[in-house]
């Protein structure tokens, strides 16, 4: 479980490294979901609804529920800080609080019937495109990082006719080739066309 618990926690820092977030590892309450060791991965944000204390000079950090009577961390004695932030997973060693109610057992190489040690893994998919969005925009919209995009290219033609005939051919073009396309096809002016554009924020636009 432990050595299945580090591989885990990896796997997720390198999910959320490739969502463009950089998050911290924090020591976490397990509540109702039960397990003696939990841990929550944090981004940091000042519109975070979630707070984080974490030492200023080694790696511990802990939510705000196991953090708040600590002035010094526990690791280095060092002053601590409280900062928001957004939770965007949760990790927990489950041991074998539910396999010894429910009866899950398995036999051991000596033959013996032991409880299942589990283990519980999640992300919160809302909270993590919240996130993203927080961390990844402009004063005009979203920024998305081609890695995590609806879509790769927004393409835009500028009138109902030529461009717009062009343009379909474009899109299968690039569809063909793998690629996701959003087409804008309103019969709209290009000025609405581009501020939406913005607002939406793929990573190659084409018009």
């Amino acid at each position: 479980l432990q050595d299945f618990y580090q591989k885990m926690s990896g796997a997720y820092q390198q999910i959320f490294s490739r969502c463009g977030l950089k998050t911290i590892v924090v020591e976490a309450s397990s509540g109702t979901i039960g397990g003696d060791i939990s841990h929550e991965f944090m981004v940091l944000s000042e519109t975070g609804e979630d707070k984080v204390v974490q030492c200023q000079k080694c790696s511990w950090a802990a939510n705000f529920e196991i953090g708040q009577d600590k002035k010094r961390c526990p690791k280095c004695q060092e002053q601590v800080k409280i900062t928001r932030a957004i939770e965007v997973g949760h990790i927990f060693q489950l041991g074998t609080k539910y396999s010894d109610k429910m009866g899950a057992n398995f036999i051991d190489s000596k033959g013996k019937s032991q409880p299942v040690w589990m283990g519980c893994y999640g992300i919160g998919i809302g909270r993590l495109m919240a996130a993203i969005v927080e961390t990844h925009h402009d004063d005009k919209g979203i920024i998305w990082l081609p890695s995590i995009a609806p879509f790769e290219v927004y393409l835009a033609p500028l009138d109902q006719g030529e461009a717009l005939k062009q343009a379909k051919k474009v899109e299968q073009d690039l569809s063909q080739n793998g690629l996701k396309v959003l087409l804008d096809d309103r019969d709209q002016t290009p000025g609405v066309k581009f501020a939406d554009a913005d607002l939406i924020g793929l990573p190659v636009r084409l018009v």
